[in-house]
């Protein structure tokens, strides 16, 4: 007879094999350098700010940075390279983890070999998934984000499953972890109060909730890396968390607050339309069905464990849904990771109903089924795959090429600005430039910082009636060009009448002659 420890060890042989699959399909497709695919322009920041231990944007994601910068200290191709590496093993991990996941629904009631195929393939089918897998092959949080996710829905299901208190404590700790890497795995917290609710009398005592509340908060001492950080004054030091003024505009993202629930209703159609698109490349449409059949099996069996999926994936979809940015749906992804448990609820219910019929179509329909997530691998390759990607990373150094010894370069946009950043901060190339970003001068501590960074720049203060980060560049270039030369990166149309020009380079790149 089997064991329970044996059906253990032979799900953690699974997950390993089924982490390992994915690992080796992310490594083959990752992106050898610093890429802007599948939204990753900030990239260049996150991986500057991780390489030199400073702090990266609004909300600092310390967790990230800390692991980041273990990950970037490999002696393994370029730095880029090695932080990309972190979201490969990351969203690996996840996958494994979501085989452990489906193993606790599914078991002790079904350990069959089809079971724990139907798990392997679910877990391969949100693998090879467009959207885990695009955010596996870059430098960004997302591929962590959905490791925590992943982690909590299993150690949360363990304890609910009879398991020690431990595990609740583990996820305690994992939560404070996650929050430290990006704020959205808050709306975990009411649906996880949802599902305990019941155990509040029973399993819930003060001697388990308050250790579990301890390491919550412990976890989220991760945070103090931020002034820590600060403290010594890094190139990439977003707020200047050194006070408590800078450290809670950091973590409370001040900076981009306005564009929660900002989408304006005239883009709620096209949105709804292009997430409609999204959802159904995922699994493919195929998949969505399966998906949400499965979700109507695990609502007959379990309502509560349900109505817990809906609350979090519920909160995060609608949160991301109004978030007025053009990459809020990659928030989607622990939505994802839960579609997919209903993938393989929908594949369990649709082999049921086969059987009913015969044994042979029964065996027919696994065969089918477990053959999506090779389709869904053919299907989402070309798209995810960057091993030949050196475009942004190259921009950056072209940027750089026909610049003058100790030149000023105004940059303007996201894409020059964390390029050149990750170019100059991180891999030392250019040393001698001093890079501005136009827009941040409207920030007290952002001049403070170009000042304490180049000290033989000239960083004026506004003076009289209110002034616009437009009229600080204009200022900044006419202050300096008596001194050193200034380029532009990517001028405003508006600057045409502020600033004679000359465009030099492969990458353009618009030296200022003269300023008026």
């Amino acid at each position: 007879m089997t064991t329970r420890a044996q059906h253990t060890r032979t799900d953690w042989g699974i997950a390993l094999g089924v982490t390992a699959i994915a690992l080796a399909v992310y490594l083959v497709t990752l992106a050898p350098g610093l890429t802007f695919a599948h939204n990753g322009s900030d990239g260049g920041d996150l991986i500057a700010a991780a390489y030199t231990l400073g702090v990266p944007h609004p909300t600092g994601y310390p967790t990230y940075t800390l692991l980041a910068w273990l990950f970037s200290r490999l002696p393994l191709g370029t730095i880029a390279y090695r932080v990309n590496l972190l979201s490969a093993f990351c969203a690996a991990l996840a996958v494994g983890l979501f085989y452990l996941v489906d193993r606790t629904l599914a078991a002790p009631d079904d350990a069959s070999r089809t079971s724990r195929a139907i798990s392997a393939a679910a877990a391969l089918t949100l693998a090879f998934s467009s959207l885990l897998w695009s955010q596996a092959v870059i430098s960004e949080v997302y591929a962590l984000l959905t490791l925590f996710a992943t982690l909590l829905l299993w150690l949360l299901l363990r304890w609910r499953r009879g398991g020690g208190d431990g595990w609740l404590w583990a996820a305690g700790l994992a939560l404070g972890l996650g929050l430290g890497n990006h704020i959205t795995l808050i709306f975990f917290v009411p649906a996880a109060a949802y599902l305990l609710w019941p155990e509040r009398d029973r399993r819930l005592r003060p001697r388990v909730w308050l250790p579990t509340l301890g390491l919550l908060l412990s976890g989220l001492l991760v945070y103090a890396y931020l002034p820590l950080a600060a403290a010594h004054r890094p190139p990439v030091n977003w707020g200047d968390p050194r006070t408590w003024k800078g450290f809670w505009w950091v973590v409370s993202a001040k900076q981009y607050q306005g564009f929660a629930f900002g989408l304006p209703t005239v883009q709620v159609p096209n949105r709804l339309g292009n997430w409609a698109l999204l959802l159904g490349e995922q699994f493919g449409w195929w998949g969505l069905v399966l998906a949400l059949f499965g979700g109507r099996q695990v609502w007959q069996q379990d309502r509560r464990l349900t109505k817990f999926t809906l609350i979090w994936g519920g909160l995060v979809a609608v949160y991301a849904f109004f978030y007025d940015t053009g990459d809020s749906y990659v928030y989607l992804l622990p939505v994802m990771m839960l579609l997919a448990l209903g993938w393989a609820a929908g594949v369990r219910g649709i082999l049921t109903l086969a059987a009913q019929r015969s044994r042979t179509r029964q065996q027919i329909a696994l065969i089918a089924l477990l053959l999506l997530p090779l389709g869904s691998l053919a299907l989402h390759w070309q798209a995810n795959d960057l091993h030949g990607d050196w475009s942004s990373h190259t921009y950056a150094y072209r940027l750089l090429e026909p610049v003058a010894p100790d030149s000023l370069i105004i940059v303007r946009g996201d894409e020059p600005t964390f390029a050149l950043w990750y170019a100059v901060y991180a891999e030392g190339a250019r040393p001698d430039v001093a890079i501005v970003n136009g827009p941040m001068l409207a920030f007290i501590w952002y001049r403070e910082h170009v000042r304490h960074l180049y000290p033989d720049l000239v960083v004026g203060e506004p003076t009289g009636l209110p002034i616009t980060w437009d009229d600080l560049v204009h200022n900044l270039a006419a202050d300096n060009l008596p001194y050193r030369p200034v380029y532009l990166t990517d001028p405003k149309e508006e600057w045409a009448d502020w600033f004679e020009t000359s465009e030099e380079g492969r990458v353009p790149i618009y030296r200022v002659e003269a300023v008026h």
